[in-house]
């Protein structure tokens, strides 16, 4: 098989999410590899305030997706973009060949325009929404169920498909910038500002976005919402490479081992627990994408409930461990 018809066959597996790459097939692609590989240069976005966590993250479980796919594509170096974009450009760059990969939350429009990589990087997390308000304000502590939030406003950004999202479970939203929705919820001209629970915590440690604000420790906003890999929309041979890669680093365990040791995803964790949880629709995830997140999210959390037990096994006596 040689390499353009195996990126074909990764891409129909990654889009129809049939099965994983089998040990074997990967060993026997791998032999069959030329020598002689190019050299590939990818462009990403940079880092925006505030998540540098989660960037990395994210930077390095693509890295580790090209480096385990190199025996089969060749080396790669990724070139940072100096330039902070928002999410939406970003997107928009991969399509006028100014970056070649991004991450972010889907939605079916995006999916339209771009070609994501249905495989969920950060297990849902993203969906899981924390809520910024202003110091010293508790209203939220009433709230019990979705009927109870749409007397509140939230704060978002023009471009996410999260205001979307909102706005058809009647929320009602101001859009803004990212920057701008902490001043304008510490100033009360909004009273939430959702973010995802592995996000908040870095968001408030930095004093520049969070000043006046609070982590409300009543409720999270819940809803379907996978941040996928994305590249251009012609690129199929790098979006091939991307799939196969996370397949093969999710079949090792490397995968959801770096997630679960990631600092973020265990503080997220942690945040959802003894939290008033209420679940609200999302019209913009595609069927493919449900799929996908009914596929992925239960090895996340077989692999997260194995975590828990191995720490909380009690160790064997010392004597018994020297027979």
């Amino acid at each position: 098989m040689d390499i353009k018809a195996k990126s074909l066959s990764c891409i129909m597996l990654f889009i129809s999410l049939s099965a994983h790459l089998s040990a074997h097939d990967q060993q026997q692609f791998s032999n069959e590899a030329s020598a002689d590989l190019p050299h590939t240069v990818l462009r990403l976005p940079n880092v925006h305030p505030g998540r540098d966590s989660v960037y990395a993250y994210a930077k390095l479980l693509l890295t580790e997706a090209l480096s385990i796919t190199q025996p089969q594509y060749g080396s790669f170096e990724l070139i940072i973009s100096n330039q902070e974009t928002a999410q939406e450009r970003q997107l928009r760059s991969l399509e006028h060949n100014m970056l070649d990969v991004t991450w972010s939350v889907t939605s079916t429009e995006r999916e339209r325009q771009f070609l994501p990589i249905r495989i969920p990087i950060m297990a849902g997390l993203f969906g899981k929404r924390a809520l910024f308000v202003k110091d010293g304000d508790v209203r939220l502590k009433e709230v019990k169920k979705l009927a109870d939030l749409h007397q509140f406003r939230a704060v978002l950004g023009y471009d996410w498909p999260d205001t979307k999202i909102f706005r058809a479970n009647d929320i009602p939203v101001l859009e803004t910038t990212y920057r701008a929705s902490f001043r304008i919820v510490s100033e009360g001209f909004a009273d939430m500002f959702p973010r995802s629970v592995m996000e908040i915590n870095e968001e408030f440690a930095d004093k520049t976005l969070s000043k006046g604000l609070a982590i409300d420790d009543n409720l999270i906003i819940s809803y379907p919402s996978p941040i996928f890999f994305f590249v251009g929309s012609d690129n199929q041979a790098l979006a091939g490479r991307i799939a196969e890669g996370l397949l093969m680093l999710f079949e090792t365990g490397k995968f959801q081992e770096l997630l679960l040791a990631h600092k973020n995803f265990k503080e997220g964790m942690a945040l959802v627990d003894g939290r008033t949880i209420i679940e609200i629709e999302n019209p913009l995830l595609s069927e493919q994408s449900r799929l996908a997140l009914e596929k992925f999210l239960p090895e996340f959390a077989m692999s997260e409930a194995v975590l828990k037990h191995d720490a909380t096994e009690p160790e064997a006596p010392a004597q018994a461990a020297k027979q």
